[in-house]
């Protein structure tokens, strides 16, 4: 608290990270990865995007493309955000968590599915069943 007795975002932080240091690290790191890994799924798509819009016209490839960037900015957001004693990073990790599951099973299987499906499910696993460590100011 400040003189105010108003806290910052920083004792917010600190706060978060002194009752469960680990989890907040390990949450925030999983973000950053998922994050990464779309990035890369995104830069793969565009390189394919010649060869993949002789089946599907190349404005819908570049919109995947950008949801994808979209949605590996949004769980670095998060990764940032998290734990900061803020529900609205917590309840929209979650949202964007479940989102990605169950997009997971709408088009084609393979191992970057696989991958950012585990990711998604242990990071949710981690956020539900220790909310209180992820919520608390």
């Amino acid at each position: 608290m400040n003189e105010r007795g108003t806290s910052t975002h920083f004792e917010e932080d600190s706060a978060a990270q002194r009752n469960s240091p680990h989890l907040v690290t390990t949450a925030r790191w999983l973000f950053v990865l998922l994050g990464l890994t779309w990035l890369v799924i995104a830069v793969m798509s565009i390189r394919r995007l010649e060869i993949a819009s002789s089946m599907v016209p190349a404005s819908i490839l570049w919109i995947f493309a950008g949801l994808m960037i979209a949605n590996g900015l949004l769980l670095f957001w998060i990764g940032w955000g998290i734990g900061r004693g803020n529900r609205l990073y917590y309840y929209f990790g979650i949202l964007l968590l479940a989102v990605n599951v169950l997009l997971t099973f709408t088009d084609e299987f393979g191992t970057l599915d696989i991958i950012t499906l585990v990711l998604d499910i242990a990071l949710l696993v981690l956020l539900i069943g220790w909310r209180t460590k992820f919520l608390s100011k």
